[in-house]
C-alpha cells in the first residue's frame, strides 16, 4: 500500500460538490497529494477535525447553514494547530483581510 502524502490530512471544505471533484482532482493529478478528505456540510468540520488527523484546511466562505468565516473562528479556536486557507470566488479584499486577522493563514 502506497503511503499517503502529506502525512497530515487535508479537509477540503465546499457546499459544491463540482468544486471539491475538481480541486480533489487537481490536488491529487499534477500535485500529488493522495491524503484528503471532502466535507459539503459545514456543520460536519468540527466532527471531522475532532478525530485529529488533519493538519490542513482549504475552506470556501459561501455555504449554507454555517458559513466559512464562523467556520474560520470556530477553527482557530478550537484547533490553533491546523492551518485553514481561504479559498472563495469573490474578489472582496476587505473579507480576505478580515479572514487574515481572524487566523486564517492565507
Amino acid at each position: 500500500m502506497t503511503p499517503l502524502y502529506p502525512p497530515f490530512g487535508i479537509l477540503l471544505i465546499d457546499d459544491e460538490p463540482a468544486w471539491l471533484r475538481s480541486l480533489s482532482m487537481t490536488l491529487e493529478g499534477p500535485g500529488g497529494l493522495s491524503n484528503l478528505r471532502q466535507c459539503q456540510d459545514g456543520r460536519q468540520v468540527m466532527q471531522i477535525l475532532a478525530g485529529g488527523e488533519i493538519g490542513l484546511v482549504l475552506l470556501d466562505l459561501t455555504m449554507p447553514n454555517l458559513s466559512g468565516e464562523e467556520l474560520l473562528e470556530r477553527i482557530v479556536e478550537e484547533h490553533p494547530d491546523i492551518a485553514v486557507i481561504v479559498v472563495s470566488g469573490m474578489n472582496q479584499v476587505e473579507t480576505a483581510v478580515r479572514c487574515v486577522k481572524r487566523g486564517a493563514f492565507d
